[in-house]
C-alpha cells in the first residue's frame, strides 16, 4: 500500500466531533490551518447537536478555506455517531480524528502518520511509558485508571487506554470499522477497536502529550460510569464469526491487514 494518497486529491481526512465548542473553535480551527498550511487535507467538523452555535462559528471561522466541511447533527446523539458520520464521508487514505479541543499535541501528527507504515490503527495513549499528562486532577486520575482496567476486562484488549480521543487509521479501515459500530457514546473507541482486533487489525499505542482542557464537556464520574456500563454487551457485540459475516456484508472494503500485507 502506498500510504496517504487520496482517492480524490487529499493525502489526509481529519474529522473533529464538537459538542459545545464555541469557545475552543478559534483558537483550534487557526493551529489546524497553520499546522496543515502547505497539506492536502480535507476536514470534516461534526457539530453534534450543539447549544452555542459551535457550527455556526465554524462556517463563518472556515467559509474562505474550501477544505474545511461543516456537518450539523439534528441533535445530540453522541461523540460515537458524530465520529461515524465524519468518517463516512472521508476520502483519504489516512483519517486521524481528534478532540475540538486539542488536548492532545498537534506535534504528534506526524509520528502518527508516519505510523500508518506498520499498523492499521495508530491511538494516543496517556497511560503508557513516555507520556505526559498535565493539570489532570486526581479523580479524573484514578477513574482513568480503573476505566481502563475494566475495559481491558471486558474487551480483552491488549491496549492501556482506549479513550485518548487522538487516533489515526488507515482509510479503509476506519471507513470500514466505523459502519460497523453501534455505540453512540464514549464507548465507541474500544467498541471500534474491539472490531479491528476481531478482524485481524494491528493497533499501535503511542505515548502523547495531553493536558487537560478547562472547557471539556466530559463529566469524568458520570461518563465513565455510563461508558463501563456501555462495555458490557460490546465483547457479545463483536465476537470474531459475528464480526467478519458483518464485515463482509456491509458494502465496503475489507482490506487485508498491512502486516500481512507487507509479508508479500
Amino acid at each position: 500500500m502506498k500510504p496517504y494518497i487520496g482517492h480524490v486529491g487529499a493525502q489526509l481526512s481529519v474529522v473533529l466531533p464538537m459538542f459545545n465548542e464555541a469557545r475552543a473553535l478559534p483558537v483550534t480551527l487557526d493551529a489546524l490551518a497553520r499546522t496543515f498550511h502547505d497539506t492536502d487535507v480535507e476536514f470534516f467538523l461534526i457539530d453534534d447537536g450543539s447549544v452555542d452555535d459551535s457550527a455556526g462559528l465554524a462556517e463563518h471561522l472556515t467559509h474562505s478555506d474550501d477544505r474545511f466541511e461543516v456537518v450539523r447533527l439534528p441533535k445530540n446523539i453522541g461523540k460515537g455517531a458524530a465520529l461515524r458520520a465524519g468518517i463516512a464521508r472521508t476520502t483519504a487514505d489516512a483519517v486521524l480524528f481528534m478532540d475540538a479541543d486539542l488536548s492532545t499535541s498537534l506535534d504528534h501528527i506526524n509520528e502518527f502518520l508516519d505510523r500508518l507504515q506498520q499498523a492499521d490503527i495508530v491511538i494516543g495513549s496517556r497511560s503508557v511509558p513516555g507520556s505526559v499528562v498535565k493539570r489532570s486532577n486526581v479523580l479524573r486520575t484514578l477513574m482513568g485508571r480503573t476505566f481502563n482496567r475494566l475495559m481491558r476486562l471486558a474487551t480483552g484488549l491488549d491496549i492501556h487506554d482506549s479513550q485518548c480521543g487522538f487516533k489515526a487509521y488507515r482509510g479503509d479501515v476506519a471507513r470500514l470499522l466505523f459502519s460497523l459500530s453501534q455505540n453512540n457514546r464514549f464507548a465507541f473507541d474500544p467498541e471500534v477497536l474491539r472490531i479491528g482486533a476481531e478482524l485481524g487489525y494491528t493497533i499501535d499505542e503511542v505515548p502523547v502529550v495531553w493536558i487537560a482542557s478547562d472547557h471539556s464537556a466530559v463529566r469524568p464520574f458520570r461518563d465513565s460510569l455510563r461508558t463501563a456500563i456501555d462495555l458490557i454487551p460490546i465483547r457479545l457485540r463483536t465476537r470474531t464469526s459475528r464480526v467478519r459475516g458483518l464485515a463482509s456484508r456491509s458494502g465496503l472494503p475489507v482490506p487485508a491487514p498491512i502486516a500481512r500485507s507487507t509479508d508479500h
